[in-house]
This record gives C-alpha cells, sequence and structure tokens, in this order.
C-alpha cells in the first residue's frame, strides 16, 4: 500500500483546516484514484496519533502547531487528592488550582483558590472534612461571599459539585480540568465572576491564539451547561476580529 501520509500534510499545511471530503476530493482530483474514504479515515487517524495532525471539531482537521494546555498537579494537590480517595474511594475529584488561570488573563487576578469537584452528594461531606481538619474551605461560595469575606490570594479551598461528562483528563495519578471545561465554567460559574464578560472574552481569545482546543468538545460541555449559544457567540466575535 503507497504512503499517503506526505500527500496529506502537504494539503493540510495550504488551509487553516480542512474536512474528510475535501481531502477524499483533493486526492481524486490529484490522480490518486485507487485510494478509499475508508484508507483516507486510517491515515488521518494515524497522523492524528503521531501528533501531525488534530481534530478541531467534528469531521474537521487541522495541522498541530499550537501547544496543549497541560496542568501539572503540585505535591500539595496530590496530597490531597490522596487524601480524599482514601475517605471517598468511589468518588470522582477533579482539582486544581486558580493560578492555572492567569496565562490567560489581561488583568492578572490573585487567585491562591484551590478548587475541589466532586459528586453532588459528597460535596458537603467533603467540605465538613475538610473543615475538621483544619482547613480553610468554602461550600459553592457566592458571588457575594467572594467579594465581601474572600481574599483570593490567601490558600482556601472551593468545594464545588462537578457536572457529569466533564471533560477532564488525568496527569500524576489525578483528574485535572481540560482547557475547554476551564472555559466554559469560567463563563458559567458565579465563583469566577470578576473573570467574565469582556475578560472572559480575553481570556477566550487567548486560549484559542495559544492552545490547541478540541470545539467539539466545548461545545459539548456548553450545552451541558446551559450556555451553548454564548460560548459560540464569543468564538464567532472573536473570529470575526481576526
Amino acid at each position: 500500500m503507497k504512503n499517503y501520509s506526505q500527500d496529506i500534510m502537504d494539503y493540510a499545511l495550504s488551509r487553516p483546516y480542512f474536512e474528510l471530503q475535501e481531502l477524499y476530493d483533493y486526492l481524486e482530483k490529484d490522480g490518486k484514484t485507487d485510494i478509499t474514504r475508508k484508507t483516507v479515515s486510517w491515515y488521518l487517524t494515524k497522523l492524528i496519533e503521531s501528533g501531525k495532525l488534530q481534530r478541531v471539531a467534528h469531521g474537521k482537521y487541522a495541522v498541530r502547531t499550537k501547544q496543549q494546555f497541560v496542568i501539572i498537579p503540585t505535591d500539595e494537590q496530590r496530597s490531597l487528592n490522596e487524601e480524599l480517595k482514601q475517605k471517598w474511594p468511589y468518588a470522582h475529584f477533579c482539582i486544581y488550582n486558580g493560578n492555572i488561570i492567569s496565562s490567560l488573563q489581561h488583568h492578572l487576578s490573585a487567585n491562591n483558590i484551590t478548587y475541589i469537584e466532586t459528586e453532588r452528594e459528597a460535596i458537603v461531606a467533603v467540605f465538613n472534612h475538610l473543615r475538621d481538619e483544619g482547613k480553610v474551605a468554602y461550600l459553592r461560595p457566592t458571588r457575594e461571599l467572594i467579594y465581601s469575606y474572600i481574599d483570593m490570594s490567601h490558600p482556601s479551598i472551593f468545594v464545588k459539585p462537578l457536572i457529569t461528562e466533564s471533560p477532564i483528563q488525568e496527569c500524576c495519578g489525578m483528574q485535572v480540568p481540560t482547557l475547554e471545561k476551564l472555559l466554559v465554567d469560567l463563563q458559567k460559574d458565579k465563583d469566577f465572576f470578576y473573570l467574565q464578560e469582556a475578560e472572559g472574552v480575553t481570556i477566550f481569545q487567548n486560549a484559542l491564539s495559544l492552545y490547541s482546543i478540541n470545539e467539539s468538545r466545548l461545545l459539548r460541555y456548553a450545552s451541558r451547561r446551559g450556555i451553548r449559544k454564548e460560548i459560540k457567540t464569543i468564538i464567532q466575535t472573536i473570529n470575526s476580529n481576526d
């Protein structure tokens, strides 16, 4: 079987993104009549696995030129995760620190909060356990509470519900959010009120320019959170200004 990888990469490099049918039509016009759609799909999968291409939306592909957004948990976060998993082995936990958002901001806001997300049935028990252990923790803090009483530059913990089917990823043996999850949560959650509106658009713009984003995953999660229309509007606004 002939290797079509270079032909596909040459085509991919000539445009910002492409669809399977467009690529197949190109290969047919280029005289490669012996190739099938199944074979083209197989090559696309291999190129994605090798890191040369990325799937940017359903049925859309592009050359991977942007870096991946990676969250490396600290020793303290890993220790906290182990503590919680020992006490609630069947619960799911997504843990991260607010300082990971700094690279996306225009107006830098101090955020030294550790966010712990878990099932709704477990959040009260987790919150009580943290308080019993002497940790400064808040259960689903409101905008008013944060604005009036919480200094976000000081270490503390916010305990929040983990939305089912949230796009999370494993790193260092624990679950952390993907960039797609963060972008949606920043627009939706009340405790991120200070990062919304104009600053929220800036964060989105920086994320789109710096990192690889799976648009299908982003919009699917936005739908679960009830803000798909708002997220699509932000993306369209950014694209129209480019």
